[in-house]
């Protein structure tokens, strides 16, 4: 019986943690869907497509992977957020169904294990587009962009820190900052 309670229990934290972090953070679809985007902008763009030596071709084959990718996971992802909402519908039943709960656990797994799939896939597919010279150009133009992200987005966090020291009293006004 211990076990079954914290199985419940489990469940009940997992669908909660669906039901309020949903509100407070773009949800995986979304993610996904702004991922494609910067692709297709890389395959627009005229030094990209020189430094990686591409063919019109290619772009257009790499265009049609992405975008055929993109559909798919949002699908697949709509399909997973749906099943996400019916889990917790039927975990919020005063008595749950065990074994309904159970199997909307496996349809989820299932439907993230698709959206692997179709990412997996996608950078087969895409392998087969580019030569190997250019598969480890992109590699190297992908990282050089990622770290100028980060490094990007590290200045951003340090520069939206408070200042270090007491915290101010209640009521009174902020110092504004010094140079």
């Amino acid at each position: 019986s211990a076990i079954v309670l914290a199985g419940f229990f489990g469940l009940g934290l997992y669908a909660r943690a669906l039901q309020y972090g949903s509100e407070d953070r773009p949800s995986r679809v979304q993610e996904r869907r702004g991922r494609a985007e910067p692709l297709l902008r890389l395959l627009e763009s005229d030094r990209a497509k020189k430094e990686l030596g591409l063919s019109d071709d290619q772009v257009q084959r790499l265009h049609q992977v992405i975008v055929d990718t993109e559909k798919a996971s949002v699908k697949t992802g709509a399909d997973l957020a749906v099943r996400q909402i019916e889990l917790r519908e039927l975990l919020r039943a005063d008595n749950p169904d065990r074994d309904a709960a159970t199997r909307k656990v496996q349809e989820i797994s299932n439907l993230r294990g698709e959206l692997m799939k179709q990412r997996v896939e996608a950078s087969l597919a895409a392998r087969k587009v580019l030569s190997p010279e250019q598969q480890k150009k992109l590699r190297t133009f992908i990282e050089m962009r990622r770290s100028a992200a980060s490094r990007r987005g590290g200045m951003m966090e340090r520069q939206a820190r408070p200042a270090p020291g007491p915290p101010p009293e209640p009521g009174s006004r902020p110092k504004p900052p010094t140079q």
